[in-house]
Protein backbone atom coordinates (compact mmCIF):
# COMPACT_ATOMS: atom_id res chain seq x y z
CA UNK A 1 0.00 0.00 0.00
CA UNK A 2 0.93 3.28 -0.85
CA UNK A 3 2.35 5.62 2.46
CA UNK A 4 0.05 8.95 1.69
CA UNK A 5 1.52 12.12 0.60
CA UNK A 6 1.21 14.86 2.37
CA UNK A 7 -1.74 16.89 1.86
CA UNK A 8 0.47 19.66 0.47
CA UNK A 9 2.24 17.33 -2.12
CA UNK A 10 5.19 19.20 -3.61
CA UNK A 11 3.91 22.31 -2.67
CA UNK A 12 6.22 23.62 -0.43
CA UNK A 13 9.22 22.79 -2.03
CA UNK A 14 7.86 24.67 -5.43
CA UNK A 15 7.01 27.16 -3.52
CA UNK A 16 10.58 27.92 -1.86
CA UNK A 17 12.27 27.73 -5.12
CA UNK A 18 9.56 30.00 -7.11
CA UNK A 19 10.03 32.44 -4.19
CA UNK A 20 14.07 32.60 -3.92
CA UNK A 21 13.92 32.90 -7.95
CA UNK A 22 11.83 35.74 -7.51
CA UNK A 23 13.13 37.30 -4.75
CA UNK A 24 16.72 37.00 -7.46
CA UNK A 25 14.83 38.20 -10.13
CA UNK A 26 13.36 41.06 -8.04
CA UNK A 27 16.54 42.09 -6.89
CA UNK A 28 18.03 42.30 -9.93
CA UNK A 29 15.59 44.42 -11.17
CA UNK A 30 15.35 47.17 -8.84
CA UNK A 31 19.65 46.67 -8.75
CA UNK A 32 19.34 47.68 -12.16
CA UNK A 33 16.25 50.15 -12.31
CA UNK A 34 14.60 51.28 -14.58
CA UNK A 35 15.99 49.54 -16.86
CA UNK A 36 13.84 46.37 -16.74
CA UNK A 37 10.70 48.58 -16.68
CA UNK A 38 7.83 47.76 -19.29
CA UNK A 39 7.55 51.11 -20.99
CA UNK A 40 6.60 50.25 -24.64
CA UNK A 41 3.41 49.25 -23.40
CA UNK A 42 0.77 51.57 -21.77
CA UNK A 43 0.37 51.95 -18.23
CA UNK A 44 -3.71 50.78 -18.83
CA UNK A 45 -3.20 47.86 -20.57
CA UNK A 46 -0.19 46.36 -18.29
CA UNK A 47 -2.63 47.21 -15.02
CA UNK A 48 -5.78 45.88 -17.10
CA UNK A 49 -3.96 42.14 -18.01
CA UNK A 50 -2.57 42.43 -14.85
CA UNK A 51 -5.99 42.78 -12.50
CA UNK A 52 -7.71 40.59 -14.78
CA UNK A 53 -4.94 38.06 -14.91
CA UNK A 54 -5.29 38.02 -10.58
CA UNK A 55 -9.20 38.70 -10.68
CA UNK A 56 -9.11 35.19 -12.34
CA UNK A 57 -6.24 33.87 -10.88
CA UNK A 58 -6.94 33.73 -6.89
CA UNK A 59 -10.79 32.37 -7.03
CA UNK A 60 -9.05 29.62 -9.38
CA UNK A 61 -6.30 29.06 -6.35
CA UNK A 62 -9.10 29.33 -3.84
CA UNK A 63 -11.86 26.90 -5.59
CA UNK A 64 -8.85 24.06 -6.53
CA UNK A 65 -6.81 24.59 -2.57
CA UNK A 66 -10.66 24.11 -1.11
CA UNK A 67 -11.55 20.86 -3.42
CA UNK A 68 -8.08 19.55 -3.29
CA UNK A 69 -8.19 19.47 0.43
CA UNK A 70 -11.77 17.72 0.58
CA UNK A 71 -10.80 15.23 -1.94
CA UNK A 72 -7.60 14.84 0.30
CA UNK A 73 -9.72 14.26 3.58
CA UNK A 74 -12.00 11.45 1.40
CA UNK A 75 -9.03 9.65 -0.18
CA UNK A 76 -10.81 10.52 -3.71
CA UNK A 77 -9.72 11.16 -7.23
CA UNK A 78 -11.21 14.85 -8.57
CA UNK A 79 -11.76 14.96 -12.10
CA UNK A 80 -14.32 17.50 -12.02
CA UNK A 81 -15.02 21.54 -11.43
CA UNK A 82 -11.68 23.66 -12.05
CA UNK A 83 -9.67 19.70 -12.12
CA UNK A 84 -11.28 19.33 -15.46
CA UNK A 85 -9.20 22.46 -16.88
CA UNK A 86 -6.00 21.10 -15.64
CA UNK A 87 -4.64 18.33 -13.39
CA UNK A 88 -2.66 20.37 -11.07
CA UNK A 89 -5.11 23.76 -10.25
CA UNK A 90 -3.71 24.65 -7.50
CA UNK A 91 -0.04 25.21 -8.91
CA UNK A 92 -1.54 26.42 -12.70
CA UNK A 93 -3.23 29.41 -10.73
CA UNK A 94 0.33 30.86 -9.47
CA UNK A 95 1.70 29.96 -12.35
CA UNK A 96 -0.48 30.94 -15.15
CA UNK A 97 -2.49 33.71 -13.56
CA UNK A 98 -1.20 35.35 -10.18
CA UNK A 99 2.23 35.34 -11.03
CA UNK A 100 2.30 37.06 -14.32
CA UNK A 101 -0.59 39.01 -13.26
CA UNK A 102 1.59 40.61 -10.35
CA UNK A 103 4.44 41.01 -12.79
CA UNK A 104 2.20 43.39 -15.23
CA UNK A 105 1.63 45.39 -12.16
CA UNK A 106 5.08 45.89 -11.38
CA UNK A 107 5.71 46.82 -15.17
CA UNK A 108 8.94 44.55 -14.81
CA UNK A 109 9.88 42.23 -17.66
CA UNK A 110 12.54 40.73 -16.26
CA UNK A 111 10.00 39.63 -13.43
CA UNK A 112 7.94 37.48 -16.25
CA UNK A 113 11.01 34.98 -16.71
CA UNK A 114 9.59 33.78 -12.79
CA UNK A 115 6.35 32.10 -14.12
CA UNK A 116 8.57 30.60 -16.78
CA UNK A 117 10.72 29.47 -14.34
CA UNK A 118 7.97 28.43 -11.97
CA UNK A 119 6.32 25.79 -15.04
CA UNK A 120 9.44 24.57 -15.95
CA UNK A 121 10.55 23.36 -12.18
CA UNK A 122 6.75 22.30 -12.06
CA UNK A 123 7.49 19.75 -14.51
CA UNK A 124 9.69 18.24 -12.98
CA UNK A 125 8.46 18.74 -9.29
CA UNK A 126 5.18 17.51 -9.97
CA UNK A 127 6.12 13.98 -11.15
CA UNK A 128 6.17 12.53 -7.59
CA UNK A 129 2.62 13.71 -7.77
CA UNK A 130 1.77 12.05 -10.71
CA UNK A 131 3.29 8.71 -9.65
CA UNK A 132 1.51 8.64 -5.76
CA UNK A 133 -1.76 9.88 -8.10
CA UNK A 134 -1.80 6.55 -10.32
CA UNK A 135 -0.21 4.42 -7.68
CA UNK A 136 -3.19 4.88 -5.70
CA UNK A 137 -6.03 5.21 -8.47
CA UNK A 138 -4.55 3.36 -10.98
CA UNK A 139 -6.14 3.16 -13.87
CA UNK A 140 -8.74 5.81 -12.83
CA UNK A 141 -6.24 8.45 -12.85
CA UNK A 142 -3.66 6.95 -15.86
CA UNK A 143 -7.47 7.93 -17.98
CA UNK A 144 -7.94 11.15 -16.24
CA UNK A 145 -4.03 12.11 -17.14
CA UNK A 146 -4.53 10.98 -20.68
CA UNK A 147 -7.44 13.85 -21.26
CA UNK A 148 -6.56 16.32 -18.95
CA UNK A 149 -3.42 18.36 -19.42
CA UNK A 150 -1.06 18.76 -16.87
CA UNK A 151 -0.61 22.39 -15.56
CA UNK A 152 -1.66 24.75 -18.36
CA UNK A 153 -5.86 24.95 -18.39
CA UNK A 154 -5.80 25.10 -21.83
CA UNK A 155 -6.69 21.69 -23.71
CA UNK A 156 -4.52 22.44 -27.17
CA UNK A 157 -1.47 22.44 -24.88
CA UNK A 158 -0.79 19.42 -23.06
CA UNK A 159 2.60 18.43 -21.95
CA UNK A 160 3.68 14.94 -21.54
CA UNK A 161 4.81 13.60 -18.75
Amino acid sequence: MEEKMSRWGIGPLFAALSIGYGIVTLAISRYYYPSFQIDFLPNWFLYSIGIALIFFGVPFWIISVITVMRAYNANELVTKGVFKCCRHPVYASWVVFIVPGITLLMKNWLGMFTPIFMYFILRLLVKKEEIYLENVFGSQYREYKNKIPSILPIGWIKPSF
